[in-house]
């Protein structure tokens, strides 16, 4: 009679190991401000058939299983910790070094080699325990009768007490994670485009450099310099003169969306000083001359974003203005264009820190 009480409790006990291991904790992606990165880690893993959740902060984490925690600056390690032994433990980690798809790799590599070895003894060891248990109990001899006891405790694991209370809702220690609850905005940000124009006297081509600082999440501050690279040429019965501009601004940056998001969008009205130039070659019996001035301008652009990785965002962008005052080209005393507004459109590139 106790002999059979004990392999239906062996038997039992073995058997229940593997539902309880087949029941894994998702694994949980730290996104911080590196939203991109993080979306590439857990398309990995989810190709590998592992259950990911991507969260903002580690408070937002469930308890049990692997968090990931993608690091804030580009000289970071990726972190993977495990809080299976009842706290949280430092496991793994990537070290910055290699290309971005390297660095990916080799996380997805270390998380699916940390969750089959957590899943390989429980699941190897239930059917053993059931194969050998009944085989135990057919060779061993009937032990005489016992008075009942108590049932002893199992004994403790490894780093264990027995009865110590259940695991709560996972909290990491603050000191190892420097993690935002929000993915924090680029502060700074530098960009270069190529901008197609029009003015009163024609067609042209500039180079547009801008710096923006952002001391908010919406607002912030820049510089532009748009920069003649081809100007238009003016014909008259005179002779020609070929015309320059370029423009040195400072303007007020407006972030109605996210800038952390994959799509933006950025507005700046700004006002800023106008370099204006014309070289005249001239038919006789008139003489060549050339002519420079300062103009005040106010002007308003918008740039539409796209984020192709973490710091490096594509642009496209319209910028529209006006001279104050306008500038007036002669020839010979004769007024043969004026320079007010002017239109250009602009595609470029912006890299954020």
């Amino acid at each position: 009679m106790a002999s059979s009480i004990c392999c239906a409790l062996v038997a039992s006990l073995a058997f229940a190991a593997p539902c309880s291991a087949d029941e894994a904790p998702p694994i949980t992606v730290v996104a911080g401000a590196r939203g991109a990165l993080a979306y590439r880690l857990s398309q990995e893993l989810e190709a590998a058939g592992l259950q990911v959740r991507v969260e903002a902060s580690p408070a937002a984490a469930g308890s049990g299983g692997l968090l990931i925690v993608i690091p804030e600056g580009e000289q970071g390690a990726i972190e993977i910790w495990s809080d299976s032994s009842g706290r949280a433990d430092l496991v793994a980690s990537v070290a910055p070094d290699g290309p971005l798809d390297t660095r990916v790799l080799r996380a997805a590599e270390l998380v699916r080699a940390l969750r089959s070895t957590a899943g390989a003894p429980a699941g190897a060891a239930g059917p053993a325990a059931a194969a050998v248990g009944p085989a135990a109990a057919a060779v061993a001899p009937a032990p005489a009768p016992v008075q009942p006891s108590p049932v002893a405790p199992p004994a403790a694991l490894p780093g264990e007490a027995w009865g110590s209370p259940p695991l709560r809702a996972w909290a990491p220690p603050s000191p190892p994670f420097a993690v935002p609850a929000a993915p924090r905005a680029p502060l700074v940000e530098v960009g270069v485009a190529i901008a197609l124009g029009w003015q009163a006297p024609g067609a042209s081509l500039a180079l547009d450099a801008s710096l923006r600082i952002w001391p908010s999440a919406r607002i912030g501050a820049g510089l532009l310099a748009d920069l003649s690279i081809i100007g238009p040429e003016i014909e008259a019965a005179e002779g020609k003169v070929r015309f320059r501009r370029s423009l040195f601004g400072a303007e007020l940056a407006l972030a109605p969306i996210e800038r952390s998001r994959r799509f933006g969008l950025v507005l700046s009205p700004g006002v800023g000083l106008s370099y204006v130039s014309a070289s005249g070659d001239a038919r006789p019996p008139y003489i060549d001359s050339d002519e420079s001035t300062f103009t005040a301008l106010v002007y308003g652009r918008g740039e539409a974003r796209f984020r192709l990785i973490d710091s490096v965002v594509l642009t496209a962008g319209a910028l529209g203005g006006a001279a104050i005052p306008p500038v007036d080209i002669r020839f010979a005393g004769r007024v043969i264009s004026t320079f007010s507004p002017l239109a250009s459109f602009s595609f470029g590139v912006v890299v954020q820190r």
